[in-house]
């Protein structure tokens, strides 16, 4: 399987003028992640969990969720021109539709 996101000298280093260790902004992120150039179609799943392997603590993924995870699902969710989200999570999550960004 492909990796969308390798980890090379270019995606480790910090980002100048970020604090230690970088931080990339949403644009960089967008190109970090965006789809391949060309025809086809791409299917991509994210998730998040903990080191035992749970995804979620009492019902919810948010507080096994930290900082950077929620800003690449925030930009994977907006690069997806479908997002499916199961029944249940959109209940205990809060989920609402997505929305456009300025970013």
């Amino acid at each position: 399987m492909r990796r969308l996101f390798p980890v090379t000298e270019e995606t480790a280093a910090p980002v100048s003028g970020g604090p230690a260790g970088g931080e990339w902004s949403l644009a960089e992120l967008a190109r970090a992640y965006g789809y391949p150039e060309g025809p086809g179609v791409w299917l991509r799943g994210n998730m998040v969990s903990t080191l035992d392997g749970a995804a979620q603590h009492d019902g919810r993924s948010q507080p096994i969720s930290s900082a950077a995870d929620m800003r690449i699902f925030g930009t994977l969710r907006a690069l997806a021109d479908v997002v499916v989200v199961g029944a249940e999570t959109v209940r205990q999550e809060g989920y609402r539709p997505a929305r456009a960004r300025a970013e």
